[in-house]
């Protein structure tokens, strides 16, 4: 059985740039630096298999410069991980890819959002189910995130309950069952992460040095989600 003393599980899904990665880390890295709590990462889409589910007592999904509709083998076979995840109730809290995935997994629709890319930082409101949400209840009625993403969650899986929303996109967090969340925005952008990606993709993105200039030095109450998972999932 799994303790309190068991580290939250990153499933790595993908990275930024190498040249980010060599100055700031990975997503991974990124994600535990906002937690107090001991984590393990697994390199899925380096071949590492998922661990046993027994041997989790949390979770959390990065996102990934890939898309889920690829079909990517190591993509696919997370797929029964997460339904039996959800099934098992095991916390689980996925980003931005990872949040796509989780969605299609367990029978919601994913692809290219009709408004295009969303980039840089963005204005979000919290919906009437968050009263009732242990991770999002605390969220105030608008908050900002750090985003990067051109496919969204279309649909949402059966019982899904929307949390989060924008203009751009209805579903940009929801829960599934009682422990298993998806954020298409990205809790763990911090403002030198955001800025890199976008300067070094300037080439592609319209008005990049305004977006770069956006973004703010913290984006205090998305980043408070990931250490009130991992308390969630300790206490669980």
């Amino acid at each position: 059985m799994p303790t309190k003393t068991m580290p939250i599980t990153i499933l790595r899904l993908g990275a930024p740039s190498a040249e980010t990665c060599a100055r700031l880390g990975g997503y991974e890295d990124w994600i535990a630096q906002n937690l107090t709590t001991a984590t393990r990462s697994i390199n899925i889409i380096g071949g590492e298999a998922p661990p046993a589910h027994a041997d989790c007592r949390g979770v959390i999904l990065t996102g990934s410069v890939h898309m889920v509709g690829e079909r990517l083998p190591w993509s696919e076979a997370l797929r029964p991980w997460l339904q039996e995840a959800v099934a098992r109730e095991l916390p689980v809290f996925a980003i931005c890819y990872g949040h796509q995935l989780l969605a299609d997994a367990l029978g919601g629709t994913v692809g290219a959002n009709p408004n295009g890319a969303e980039i840089g930082n963005i204005t979000l409101n919290r919906l009437p189910a968050c009263d009732d949400d242990p991770l999002f209840a605390p969220l105030p009625a608008t908050f900002s995130a750090n985003a990067w993403h051109s496919e969204s969650v279309l649909q949402l899986p059966p019982g899904a309950v929307p949390l989060v929303a924008n203009a751009h996109d209805p579903h940009h967090a929801y829960r599934l069952g009682k422990n298993a969340w998806g954020v298409q925005f990205h809790p763990e952008f911090a403002q030198e992460g955001m800025r890199a990606g976008i300067a070094q993709n300037r080439a592609h993105i319209a008005d990049a040095d305004a977006l770069i200039a956006a973004v703010p030095a913290a984006q205090p109450h998305a980043t408070a989600l990931l250490q009130r998972f991992a308390q969630l999932a300790l206490g669980a």
